[in-house]
């Protein structure tokens, strides 16, 4: 899972929002056990968002991805169908 707005997009809350309807979906109507995606350390929004929504930090892949002259880390995160419902309850 990726989620990319442009910059006049940023800050309504439409990030949380498109991950809520993936997950949603993905739990609630496709029956998934689990999602997982990776996200880059330079991103803390992101990040944020990602928890928020119930992700959990699995890991790092440390200086996978060299970006603007540096290497950087990518975190692995994820939630279990079990863990969405948990805090969504029947959400779909």
């Amino acid at each position: 899972m990726r989620i990319a707005l442009r910059r006049d997009y940023r800050d309504r809350g439409l990030g949380g929002e498109a991950v809520r309807l993936v997950l949603a979906h993905a739990f609630g109507t496709v029956g998934l056990h689990r999602v997982e995606l990776e996200v880059y350390a330079f991103n803390p929004r992101a990040q944020s968002v990602y928890e928020r929504a119930g992700f959990v930090r699995e890991g790092v892949r440390r200086d996978a991805l060299y970006w603007d002259g540096e290497y950087t880390d990518a975190i692995t995160m994820a939630i279990l169908a079990h863990d969405w419902h948990a805090i969504h309850g029947g959400e779909r």
